[in-house]
């Protein structure tokens, strides 16, 4: 099993990962409106985040952002 190729295909498959977490916080309805104070609340920041790093993760695994040790 050739390690490099796993890292990549970890790399990969989490990134698409955090994608889909990202869009499932974007699209979950919350519990209740009095936490709802217009766009930038903790849900829309968290979905950021989970959208930026699941980016970030699938373009390493993709090779476009090198990683040391890598080719």
């Amino acid at each position: 099993m050739n390690i490099a190729v796993f890292g990549q295909k970890f790399f990969i498959f989490s990134g698409f990962l955090l994608l889909g977490i990202a869009a499932v916080q974007l699209l979950a309805r919350p519990r209740g409106t009095a936490r709802l104070t217009g766009w930038l609340n903790a849900r829309t920041l968290r979905a950021i985040f989970f959208g930026v790093m699941g980016l970030l993760t699938l373009l390493a695994g993709l090779g476009v952002i090198p990683l040391p040790g890598s080719r």
